[in-house]
């Protein structure tokens, strides 16, 4: 069975216009959403826990469409106070994990705001614990902040954006979030692969299990994604019991095939999901009106070999993994695999560096996963032989100081 959902064949999900962040309107949207699905008594039973888990990548204003809008989050908690339930605001942003930073975080985020007018708790109880995880696959144990231990239910609020490493920011990328602080540092040095981490994002989402995912999709993030890239209109509030199905349609709705969502990728071979639009009933207004054709991706998506020049392309598919098993190769060709692997790594894939705007805070510096970056001469200076590519620096930058970029040939390969 689909561990995400007890209806496997046909997950549902709602989909419903709302065109700004006006509170009354998204929580109309909202309701109208989670009445699509039986309405919140359907999750939330009366004097249950309720963990509400937004995106608060850091501490940013709502406008930039890099946080889940406080408006959505009011609006979820007023339903779930409807119900009977007791929300909880909790998240662990990027870098430290302490009380202060969450104060900072919620502030700046407009969850203050969120809280006095739905009459939720915020979190600011910044312990982590370590838990076993029998059913994952790459992840056996996990260390988690303590209030999702404590919740009844868990209800997930991620923003639909871009991603440099999974394409998109979407229901299971949002529940990384549950890792405490910079203990996810540890957690993209030991999964430096793109895939084995999101095979841990899945993991993740196996052991949260949220009873409801809610995406706020009014406005989006495109372009260099999770927290630099650039507001877009979307108008859509999307709801289902299933993550992975909110994911799906969530792809679907910016032009984007689902499955080019490594998450979503990998889950369909894990037998989580199909990972088809046509699989999912959806319910409320029809997807091809609301979808949005031209969506700009981040700089990082999948590489598709089949439009790179011949001696390219045999190149890109010795990056990938032997259909056969790698212990069927011959000598010569796992040679030419390891060759072709860091070169064609390094041609097309981007680089960060630190622009003018680098104040030489070392923020970057202190949580990079492997020690990448040192502070020279009044600016980060990022090592591209011990760089792993996790981005963390391009994703926590409290200033945007760190771009990405390709080498020329990537770029003349890969222009998008």
């Amino acid at each position: 069975m689909n561990p995400t959902t007890s209806n496997m064949t046909a997950p549902s999900v709602a989909l419903v216009r709302c065109s700004d962040y006006e509170l009354e309107r998204v929580t109309q949207a909202v309701r109208q959403a989670v009445d699509l699905l039986g309405g919140m008594g359907a999750f939330v039973q009366p004097g249950q826990k309720v963990l509400l888990k937004p995106n608060l990548v850091r501490g940013m204003d709502p406008e930039r469409a890099a946080t889940t809008h406080p408006a959505v989050v009011a609006a979820v908690a007023r339903l779930v106070r409807e119900a009977g339930g007791l929300p909880l605001i909790a998240e662990s942003p990027g870098g430290p994990y302490s009380a202060a930073t969450l104060r900072s975080v919620y502030r700046k985020t407009g969850m203050l705001w969120a809280a006095e007018e739905s009459g939720a708790e915020l979190n600011y109880d910044a312990e982590g614990t370590q838990v076993s995880h029998p059913e994952g696959q790459v992840l056996h144990r996990l260390d988690v902040i303590q209030p999702l231990l404590e919740a009844d239910v868990v209800i997930n609020l991620p923003k639909l954006k871009t991603h440099n490493l999974t394409t998109l920011t979407l229901g299971t990328k949002n529940l990384f979030g549950l890792v405490p602080g910079s203990i996810k540092i540890g957690y993209h040095a030991k999964l430096v692969d793109r895939e084995l981490f999101a095979q841990g994002l899945l993991d993740i989402l196996l052991f949260a299990r949220p009873a409801l995912t809610l995406m706020d999709a009014v406005i989006g993030m495109e372009g260099e994604g999770p927290s630099g890239g650039d507001p877009r209109q979307i108008g859509a509030i999307l709801a289902s019991a299933d993550c992975l199905a909110v994911d799906t349609v969530s792809a679907a709705l910016v032009g984007i095939a689902p499955q080019e969502v490594l998450t979503t990728r990998l889950a369909v071979g894990r037998g989580m999901t199909t990972g088809r639009v046509e699989d999912i009933g959806i319910l409320g207004e029809e997807l091809a009106p609301l979808v949005v054709h031209d969506f700009r991706p981040g700089i990082e998506m999948p590489m598709d070999p089949g439009i790179l020049p011949g001696p390219m392309r045999l190149l890109a598919r010795l990056v990938s993994p032997s259909p056969n098993g790698e212990e069927n190769d011959s000598r010569g060709v796992k040679a030419m695999r390891v060759l072709a692997q860091g070169w064609v790594w390094r041609q097309l894939v981007a680089r960060p560096h630190a622009t003018e705007r680098c104040i030489a805070c070392g923020f970057c510096a202190k949580h990079c996963p492997v020690n990448a970056i040192e502070i020279v001469g009044g600016r980060a200076i990022m090592d591209p032989k011990t760089c792993i590519r996790c981005y963390c620096c391009h994703e926590l930058c409290p200033h945007d100081a760190i771009e990405l970029s390709k080498p020329w040939l990537g770029r003349l390969l890969m222009p998008r």
